[in-house]
This record gives C-alpha cells, structure tokens and sequence, in this order.
C-alpha cells in the first residue's frame, strides 16, 4: 500500500517505516504494520508535521505503541501480543 505523503516528509515517513516495518516483521504482522503505515502517513500530512522532530526510532515506537494500545497488543489473551515493557525494549 503505497501512502500520499508531502515530498518535504517522504524520507522522515521512509526511515520511520522501514524501523516499524522490521519490527512487525519480527514481533508482529503485515496487518500491523498497514495500520501503522497509515497512522505515520497521516502525521506526515500534517500542517506542520509533528514528525519534523525528534528521533526516528521514537516515533516508530510511539506509533506502533498507539496502534497496539487500541488492538488490544498488550493484552495476553489476544495475538499477536507483547508486553509494553518488550516493545519498548525492542526499540532501544
């Protein structure tokens, strides 16, 4: 699936995605990381975009943190799950 993104934002989205597409390869699945790349494009396209600053691999850790908090990623009954703690981990 291939996101709209402002030129401006398109390789701060790439390094983003390529940290949060190895980690759902990984620990996840695709489903997560389509999610996610969804969320990430659609804070690029923000005026202006609050992904202009800080660490790449924050961002791709806050994002798939938001995005497993309301998919239930944190809860063991549920699959794919990890622990907060791991995920963060995981991220450096």
């Amino acid at each position: 699936m291939t996101e709209k993104v402002p030129k401006k934002m398109q390789d701060k989205f790439d390094e983003i995605m390529t940290e949060i597409d190895a980690f759902c390869k990984k620990y996840l699945n695709n489903e997560y990381a389509e999610v996610c790349r969804a969320m990430t494009a659609k804070l690029a396209r923000k005026r202006p975009s609050p992904l202009e600053r800080g660490r790449v691999t924050t961002w791709a850790a806050g994002i798939v943190q938001a995005v497993g908090q309301v998919n239930f990623l944190f809860d063991k009954s549920f699959e794919p799950y990890i622990a907060a703690s791991d995920l963060a981990e995981k991220f450096g």
